[in-house]
């Protein structure tokens, strides 16, 4: 028979054992401090650049990483920097602790980026501090020296480019090629034209000789994955085309490179640039201010590029 004073203990005991599983298992007693989440904003014109799904992907492995909630809001008008500037100022009054910004104007939007912490993607180099810079015109200039590799001597080149106003990235990667290009006769500019039809009577519009082909650089990767399908369907326009380049990284796109209806495209790390653009908007917010924007690499590649381990891990990133 237990005595009383055994009683008592197991009485004790009994209580040390409920208060240290209230311990382990609840912050009744222990409390752990509450983390911070941090509410970031990401401004982009529209959701279906030629990286975006990657980039998305690569927001989304740091904001788990770092405790932030990032959320995203398109133009409703594509290219209006008044709309994107409002909506800057509204995501502000709405309570996001940092912005990240793919400007339309860049000018214009850094005169708005002092209320909370702006991480900007530059579409080249900037005097602005922080950031992340992928150099549009830089990557044109590669993409005209590689075809240049490619083509024959004096052959043609078709500048294909987009109807409507151009984009920073648009413009600057134009200017690069034709920088590269020089001024000459062989080098034509036009605008796309759906279709079949369309796409013939821009060829035909250059007056080559009979048997004549053109190498054709699309400005932007909209112009290129519908002049890819173009050539996937019809045997006649293909067969008036050396090659077609330009530079994306959708799926369709590199299944039309696989194919062989892109000669070589030009991409950049699309999940790198979005997760270091959360970690420097996180590292802001921190109080570790801005540092020197960092410019990110370019690639030019073309099918046989796409098994290769690197580039299979850069444009097919696993969460």
């Amino acid at each position: 028979m237990i005595s009383r004073r055994g009683k008592v203990l197991l009485f004790l005991y009994a209580i040390f054992l409920a208060a240290l599983f209230l311990m382990c298992s609840t912050d009744w007693i222990i409390r752990e401090p509450e983390k911070e989440v941090y509410q970031i904003a990401v401004i982009i014109d529209e959701d279906k650049s030629d990286n975006y799904t990657n980039f998305r992907k690569g927001m989304d492995q740091a904001a788990a990483e770092l405790n932030a909630d990032v959320h995203f809001i398109t133009l409703y008008k594509k290219l209006d920097v008044e709309q994107q500037i409002g909506l800057m100022e509204r995501e502000r009054e709405d309570g996001a602790d940092a912005l990240i910004v793919i400007p339309v104007k860049e000018g214009q939007v850094v005169a708005e980026t002092s209320a909370v912490p702006v991480t900007l993607l530059h579409p080249a180099p900037s005097n602005e501090a922080g950031g992340i810079v992928v150099d549009y015109r830089k990557m044109g200039e590669r993409m005209a020296q590689e075809m240049q590799t490619d083509m024959p001597k004096g052959s043609t080149v078709l500048l294909l480019t987009a109807s409507g106003k151009w984009g920073v990235a648009d413009q600057l990667f134009l200017e690069g090629a034709r920088e590269t290009f020089g001024i000459g006769e062989n080098v034509r500019q036009a605008v796309w034209k759906e279709g079949e039809a369309g796409f013939l009577a821009v060829l035909d519009g250059l007056g080559l000789q009979e048997g004549e082909k053109t190498a054709v650089l699309a400005q932007n990767p909209e112009v290129l994955s519908a002049a890819a399908g173009i050539l996937a369907e019809s045997q006649e326009v293909a067969g008036r085309i050396l090659g077609l380049y330009g530079r994306g990284s959708t799926v369709q796109i590199l299944n039309y490179l696989d194919r062989g209806q892109i000669r070589g495209v030009c991409v950049t790390d699309g999940f790198g640039i979005g997760y270091l653009s959360v970690c420097e908007a996180v590292r802001e917010l921190e109080g570790n201010g801005k540092k020197e924007a960092l410019v990110m690499d370019s690639y030019y590649i073309e099918k046989e590029d796409l098994r290769e381990e690197f580039f299979e891990r850069m444009l097919f990133p696993v969460e």
